[in-house]
C-alpha cells in the first residue's frame, strides 16, 4: 500500500458518498462537481489499494470492505465535527467552564456581583469557585486547578504572574454601639483596653499583622483567634469584642458592624489577579478576569463608622 495518507477531504468525501449512496447527491452536499468527487474517491481507493464502492451506471453501493471502513471513519468524522463546533462554542463563550481561586476574605466583596453579570452575559459557561486560604489559592493556580485567582500572595513567586488590583487597609471592626465605633481612627495601643480577636497564625493575614507590629510594644493576648475572617466578623456581630480585619471583609450597610481606620502603623495588603507565568487565559477566564478588574477599579468603600 502506498505510504501516502488519506486527507480529511478524502475521508469526508467517502463518508458522504457512503451515507447517501449517490455520487450526485454527495457532490451537491459537498459543493463540488461530480467528476471531481469521483476522482477523489478513486484517489482514496488507490491510496488504500482496495475497492470501496461497486459502481454501475444506475447505482453505487459499498463493498464489504467499504462498509467496514465506513463504520470506522464515520465516527472519526463525526467526532471531529463535534470537536470543531465545541471549540467554536468555547471560543465564543457559548459553552465551556472557568475555575477561579479566591481567598476567603475577598469572596463576598468581589464575586457575587461579578458572577451575576457574567451569568447574564454568558449563561452557558459553568463557573467554579475554589475558596481557600492564601496558600491554598496559590497552589490551585500553580497546579493548574484554577485558571486564575484573587489573592494577596504570590508577588515574589516566579511561577506566578501577579497583577495588582487594589490596596486594602486593615481596620478595627466594632459593634455599632462600641465606644470606638464613632472614632475616625484608632491607634493600635488603644485596642489593649478592649477584648479583641485576631486570625490565627495559620492565616497569611496574621503574618502581615505580626510583621507590621514587630516594632511596637506587644498588645495583650487576644481573647480569641479564628482561622477565617468571616468568623471574626461573627465574633464582633455578637458583641464579644472588636477584631482586626481587612476592610473589604466588612458587611455591607446597613450592618451591626462598622470599621475604623487603624493608625501608627497603618497596615494594608494588595489584592491582585494571579495566574501561571507564561500561560494564556481561556476566553471564558479572560472575560471573568476583565469583570473582576472593572469591579476593583470602583472606589474602595471607606472604613464604615457611625458619624457623631
Amino acid at each position: 500500500m502506498s505510504t501516502l495518507k488519506p486527507t480529511l477531504a478524502d475521508l469526508r468525501a467517502f463518508v458522504t458518498v457512503g451515507e447517501l449512496q449517490s455520487f450526485a447527491a454527495a457532490a451537491r452536499a459537498l459543493h463540488m462537481s461530480q467528476p471531481a468527487l469521483s476522482r477523489r474517491i478513486s484517489h482514496l481507493e488507490h491510496l488504500l489499494d482496495v475497492r470501496l464502492f461497486d459502481r454501475t451506471t444506475r447505482s453505487v453501493a459499498l463493498t464489504p470492505l467499504g462498509q467496514r471502513f465506513l463504520a470506522q471513519v464515520r465516527n472519526v468524522i463525526t467526532d471531529l465535527d463535534r470537536s470543531v463546533v465545541d471549540l467554536h462554542d468555547v471560543a465564543h463563550l457559548e459553552a465551556g467552564d472557568v475555575t477561579i481561586g479566591c481567598v476567603f476574605s475577598a469572596v463576598h466583596h468581589f464575586l457575587p456581583a461579578v458572577i451575576r453579570t457574567y451569568r447574564e452575559r454568558h449563561p452557558h459557561v459553568l463557573v467554579r469557585i475554589i475558596e481557600e486560604g492564601a496558600d491554598g489559592v496559590l497552589h490551585s493556580v500553580k497546579s493548574g486547578e484554577a485558571d486564575f485567582a484573587l489573592n494577596y500572595t504570590g508577588m515574589q513567586d516566579p511561577e506566578v504572574a501577579f497583577t495588582p488590583l487594589l490596596k486594602e487597609p486593615f481596620v478595627l471592626a466594632c459593634p455599632v454601639g462600641h465606644p470606638l465605633a464613632r472614632r475616625r481612627s484608632v491607634r493600635w495601643a488603644e485596642i489593649a483596653d478592649y477584648p479583641y480577636a485576631l486570625v490565627s497564625h495559620a492565616s497569611r493575614n496574621r503574618v502581615l499583622i505580626d510583621q507590621a507590629l514587630a516594632e511596637l510594644a506587644p498588645l495583650p493576648r487576644p481573647v480569641c483567634e479564628f482561622r477565617h475572617i468571616s468568623t471574626l466578623i461573627g465574633f464582633v456581630e455578637n458583641g464579644l469584642g472588636v477584631a482586626i480585619v481587612p476592610q473589604l471583609t466588612l458587611p455591607r450597610p446597613p450592618a451591626s458592624v462598622v470599621g475604623v481606620r487603624l493608625e501608627h502603623p497603618s497596615i494594608s495588603r494588595t489584592i491582585g489577579l494571579t495566574q501561571r507565568t507564561g500561560r494564556s487565559l481561556s476566553p471564558a477566564a479572560a472575560a471573568f478576569a476583565e469583570l473582576i478588574t472593572q469591579a476593583s477599579q470602583a472606589t474602595a468603600r471607606p472604613a464604615r463608622r457611625v458619624r457623631a
